[in-house]
This record gives C-alpha cells, sequence and structure tokens, in this order.
C-alpha cells in the first residue's frame, strides 16, 4: 500500500463546491453537530461553498433526512454561501424523468409539472439554502446527459438538448457564471 507523508499545517482556508447531493453533504462538512457519529467541523477550513442544483429543500421521504437535517441550521457565519440553480427545464413540457425529479423534490405532493428548474432539481430547492446568496442560470442542465452510458435512456429530452450544444454547470460559459464570486 501506498505512504502519505504527514500533513502540513494548513495555510489558509479553501472553497468547497458540490454539486447535486455534494452540495447537501458538503454542508454535513461544514457543521459542528454530530452527523452520523461524527462531527466533521469544517467550517474551520472553508471560507466558501457553492452549490449547484443540489436540493436543500425538505421534501418527503428518507432520501431527504439529510437534507431536513441541514436545514435545521444556516450557513455558518464564518463561511460564505452560493446557491447556483438551474433553469429552463420546465415540468410540464421537459419529459416525464424532469417531471418526476421534481415532483421527488417537493414538499407539497405536487405531480412536478408545476416547477422550472435543471432537469434534476426545482429552481425553488436549489436556492433553499438558508444564508446563502442565490443565482439562476438560464439554460443549464443538471448534469452533461450524452457523457454518461444510459443518458439518453434516462433522461432522453435532456441528452437531446446537450448533445445540440446546451449547457450544464460544468460547461465553460456556465463555469464564468458563478466561480468568480469565490474570488470575491
Amino acid at each position: 500500500r501506498g505512504y502519505f507523508p504527514p500533513a502540513a499545517e494548513p495555510k489558509g482556508r479553501v472553497a468547497i463546491v458540490g454539486h447535486s447531493a455534494g452540495g447537501w453533504i458538503s454542508r454535513v462538512y461544514l457543521s459542528k453537530r454530530n452527523y452520523g457519529g461524527k462531527v466533521y467541523g469544517g467550517s474551520d477550513f472553508v471560507h466558501s461553498i457553492v452549490t449547484l442544483g443540489s436540493p436543500h429543500g425538505n421534501a418527503p421521504g428518507a432520501a431527504f433526512k439529510g437534507v431536513e437535517w441541514c436545514n435545521r441550521e444556516g450557513l455558518p457565519e464564518c463561511v460564505r454561501g452560493l446557491a447556483v440553480a438551474g433553469a429552463g427545464f420546465k415540468g410540464d413540457s421537459s419529459g416525464e424523468f424532469t417531471q418526476n425529479c421534481y415532483a421527488f423534490c417537493c414538499n407539497n405532493g405536487t405531480d412536478g409539472t408545476g416547477y422550472d428548474g435543471d432537469g434534476v432539481t426545482p429552481v425553488f430547492s436549489s436556492l433553499a439554502f438558508e444564508g446563502a446568496e442565490q443565482l439562476i442560470v438560464d439554460d443549464c442542465t443538471h448534469f452533461a446527459w450524452s457523457d454518461v452510458f444510459g443518458g439518453s435512456f434516462i433522461a432522453p429530452d435532456l441528452t437531446k438538448h446537450y448533445k445540440e450544444g446546451g449547457s450544464w454547470y460544468g460547461t465553460h460559459g456556465i463555469i464564468d457564471k458563478w466561480a468568480g464570486w469565490i474570488a470575491k
């Protein structure tokens, strides 16, 4: 097995970027509360957090218990936050996958047709990060669907959009819209 030398003393705090569930999981890392038997206290090491299409809104079901846990406290005072939401993919016209994803993220039991978002996470949920600044990016999908095996089967409408030149949070023009905030 490999060898890792002892870590040096930290020279400063870092920014973290979390996409999708990685956004709320990053919030767990920032917290000084016990989560699953561990306290991470990452806010001591992080100056900023950016979440991209992350579900921050409470919703029913076991999948959202971690989100609900995060929402019991706001952003730590020593950490800046930016919640980024993609928009332009309506629940009533972007395919069954999108409609079902939006319905899954809704706290009020709707069918998902009345929402806009990135094709997976509705705008209202991406922006439900208390204490964080908000940014909505138009014509931005959740993921580079055509770059993954099965994308055209799982999300055909989103895959087609991306193949035809659409953007997601990791596309150069979209990165330019949120990454500069970190350096402010």
